[in-house]
């Protein structure tokens, strides 16, 4: 039995280093702790088929592994019970979006086995040459420029790096691609409204701010990679306040010299205090939005009173 434990906060990269280790086998049963227990997975990891054929079970965790407030360890013991005495047959897949708990007896036993693959987030220089590299497999060639611009569209995300990508791969098949094609396909006019909406946060003009909200309808631009925009700006201010390491902190976040001195001008209106709260509240802004407590036409409204005011 192998048992895998992967970390990103990027879906997709997560995806793409399970399909690495399932290569092409065919019985794969997935669960989502969301929604089934832990005992839910164990029971079919216990069930041995008829015929000896060996299964994959992809579990998505979410939380599992994470720190946790209340101490909460049945699910942990039902696990770790099953590994010590666990179906040969069995591989486990234990995916999360959360950092580990590395404190935990089960990230400690499976780390053990050398089976903890975490994926760290790739910085703006990585993420070109891999944009560049996934074309490049797909028969279409771009140059740093076009894969730097296609990168840049996408927030320096990884997950909507890939969905850029898609489109341009569906769209032109294969060839060599020019700036005036990408931009055909990736607008840039979402990327300066949501840059202009975030620098409106930051400085706290609220009429900038509602402004520009009617052209995020206009645009069908989705709240939550504005929301995603702001936050990491805001992240970004506070490191700079709170690190010694200016060049290193550039390279990991992709900023720029004349970006550099952009967010200098800015931090100095902040405490370290009152970014944190607003970086607490803009991931409970993207968590209610996307469970669906806030409407799309209401929420970048609210962010945008709360945070203007």
């Amino acid at each position: 039995m192998r048992v895998y434990l992967i970390y990103s906060d990027s879906y997709k990269r997560i995806n793409e280093k399970v399909n690495e280790i399932v290569n092409d086998f065919s019985n794969i049963i997935k669960f989502d702790l969301r929604i089934n227990t832990i005992s839910d997975v164990i029971e079919e990891a216990n069930y041995y088929s008829l015929t000896g054929e060996g299964k994959i079970i992809i579990v998505k965790s979410n939380d599992f592994f994470a720190p946790k407030k209340g101490k909460d360890d049945k699910s942990e013991d039902i696990l770790l019970k099953y590994l010590n005495n666990s179906n040969p047959l069995v591989t486990l897949i234990f995916t999360c979006e959360k950092p580990f708990d590395k404190r935990k007896k089960i990230y400690k036993l499976i780390s053990e086995n050398k089976s903890v693959i975490e994926l760290m987030p790739y910085n703006k220089k990585e993420m070109v040459y891999k944009c560049t590299e996934i074309l490049k497999q797909n028969k279409i060639n771009a140059n740093y420029d076009v894969c730097n611009y296609i990168v840049e569209n996408s927030y320096v995300n990884y997950d909507i790096c890939l969905s850029e990508i898609d489109k341009i791969i569906l769209y032109y098949k294969s060839g060599n691609l020019t700036m005036d094609m990408v931009k055909n396909i990736c607008s840039s006019a979402n990327n300066a409204s949501v840059f202009k909406f975030s620098r409106c946060i930051l400085n706290k003009d609220l009429k900038g701010a509602l402004s520009l909200i009617n052209d995020f309808e206009v645009l069908k631009i989705d709240p939550s990679i504005v929301i995603i925009s702001i936050y990491k700006d805001v992240q970004f201010l506070y490191l700079l306040k709170t690190s010694k390491n200016e060049k290193n902190l550039c390279y990991m976040f992709g900023k720029e010299a004349w970006q550099l001195n952009d967010y200098n001008n800015i931090k100095s209106s902040f405490k370290t205090s009152e970014l944190k709260k607003i970086i607490i509240r803009l991931a409970d802004y993207d968590y209610k939005y996307k469970c669906g407590i806030y409407q799309k036409n209401v929420i970048l409204d609210l962010i945008a009173l709360e945070f203007c005011e």
